[in-house]
Order: C-alpha cells, then structure tokens, then sequence
C-alpha cells in the first residue's frame, strides 16, 4: 500500500484501540490547488485595529554556503496580520518561481527538494513581482532565517535592509510544548498535520497553518521582532577556552573566525563581557546591537 494512502482496513484496530493510533490529517492550506482560493480570510478583522502585513519566505538552493551556493525555488506568501491582536487575518498573495543556477544541481538536493536540472532550465525570478511582494516592506518570515536571509540579499541587494524574523528562534517553543525540536514538519506533525516538505512555497503554506493553530507563537514571533537584542562577539578569544565559550553558550562564526553569542538585553551583554574579561584579555570584544532589520545578516 502507498504511504500516502489511509489504512482503512484498520479502522476496527482503531475503534478497539484508539489510545494507541494517531491520526493525521493534510493541512488545508497545502492541498494542490487551494491557492485559486487566495486571497483567503482566516480571521475576520475588527473595525478600527491596526492592520500590517508579513511574507512569509522559504528558499530551495544548490547547497548550505551563500558566497557560493544558488537559489533554485524562491516561494513567498503575503498575509495580513492585526498588530493590535497579534493574530493571523489572512493569505492574500503568492509567488513560487525556479531559477536555472547555470550548473548542475547536486543529487543530494534533486533527491531532498524533488527539483531537477531540467525543471528549472531557463527560468529565472521575476524581480519585478519579488518587489510586488515586497511592497511597503513587510516584515519578512522564514523557518531559519539565518540560512534564508543571506541567500536572499545576496541575490535581491536592493532589498537587503528589509526587516526579518525567525519563527525558529524568535519563538519559545518549549514554553509551547514543543521540547523535542522546532523542525516545521515535527511542529506540525505533532499537533497532528503533515503536508509534503522541502519544496519552498509548500513550506511556507505549512508555517503559515502553523502561526495560524498556534497564534500565541505568532504573538511571541511578532513581539521578539520589535525588540532589541545584543550580539557579543568574543574578538581575539585564545583557541584554548574554546569548550569553555561552547559550555557558556557561544558559537563559532566561520566567516569572521569568532565565538558569539546573542542575549536579550544590554545588561545581559555587559555580564557576557565580564565573564570573558575573567577568561582572557576580552579588550577586542565587541557588543553589536541587532533590530529586526539587522538580525540574521550574513556575518562577515
């Protein structure tokens, strides 16, 4: 029997059992044609509240590194948020486009994403409906945007000082009940939906459904991009307190060669310089303030 395909023959197992099954069921917004439905309320909007806009974004590419590395699916999705209610109101707009990276796409990648050599022959993104998309700079939403964000300023730098967030980072899934992993298939899939992964415009349908059942990490998502945080970077840092910065939490920046860590506030930022003060000569430490326009930049 397919994989894809319900076992009916069963459902007597089920009925006699049903503490031991689980049920999962396709999200909505990913059954094939359910974009002809778009744009699509979610909510209904209440008279007089603040209404602002978000895309969510997601990134097929030739491999892991930016500097070297191609986007080969760019998917985004425009809905309409309340910034009043911190909720979800609706899907408006989408744009899913390949673009051809002028050199064979590496197995590993055709046999993850599903996308080949000759799906994306000739194509190339349609800048002028990326900035349609982008218009009136949305707050701009991926599932890991340190990975999206510096693939997608490399190739669209007149739009590079957009403001991002990061529905992995930005939101306490623990506190949620999430404490096996923030992995958007697991997200879903524990609350019981599956959808098809590792194509870009699916995946921001699935993260879309998942704001959507879980507002209060849409809440959280929203709240962490209006705030400040502060990275500290551990600038000349001896090779030798390396397990000691891993144990307090840093991690090593290949392109600036540096141990950093990110914390929410400047008094946590100031303790971080002290505790490195008493581990080394911590005189080239430096304290970067990052903003939603700002955070998940490419490090040089």
């Amino acid at each position: 029997m397919p994989q894809d395909m319900f076992p009916l023959e069963r459902l007597d197992d089920i009925k006699k059992r049903p503490q031991d099954f689980r049920l999962l069921e396709r999200i909505p917004l990913t059954v094939p044609g359910m974009e002809k439905h778009f744009p699509l309320e979610l909510v209904p909007p209440i008279e007089g509240e603040r209404i602002h806009h978000a895309v969510f974004l997601d990134t097929e590419t030739t491999g892991l590194k930016c500097g070297e590395d191609k986007i080969i699916e760019l998917g985004m999705v425009r809905c309409t948020y309340s910034f009043d209610r911190k909720i979800l109101l609706s899907i408006d707009s989408f744009y899913d486009e390949f673009e051809d990276p002028k050199r064979p796409i590496p197995f590993e990648i055709q046999s993850l994403t599903h996308i080949t050599d000759e799906m994306v022959a000739g194509q190339s993104f349609n800048e002028d409906r990326v900035n349609a998309m982008l218009a009136g700079r949305p707050l701009v939403v991926a599932h890991n945007a340190s990975f999206d964000r510096p693939f997608f300023d490399r190739r669209f730098p007149v739009l590079s000082d957009l403001s991002w967030a990061c529905s992995i980072k930005d939101i306490q899934w623990d506190a949620l009940g999430s404490g096996h992993g923030a992995k958007l298939e697991y997200l879903n899939m524990s609350r019981g939906w599956f959808y098809e992964a590792h194509r870009a415009y699916v995946d921001t349908l699935a993260l879309i459904w998942l704001m959507h059942i879980e507002p209060e990490a849409f809440s959280m998502l929203i709240e962490s991009a209006l705030r400040k945080s502060y990275r500290v970077t551990a600038v000349g840092s001896p090779f030798d307190i390396k397990d000691q910065l891993k144990e307090m939490g840093y991690r090593f920046n290949g392109a600036n060669h540096a141990w950093s860590i990110t914390v929410g506030s400047k008094e946590e930022a100031e303790k971080q310089i002290a505790s490195l003060q008493s581990l080394y000569n911590a005189s080239e430490a430096t304290v970067d303030v990052l903003t939603a326009k700002t955070r998940y930049k490419f490090q040089r």
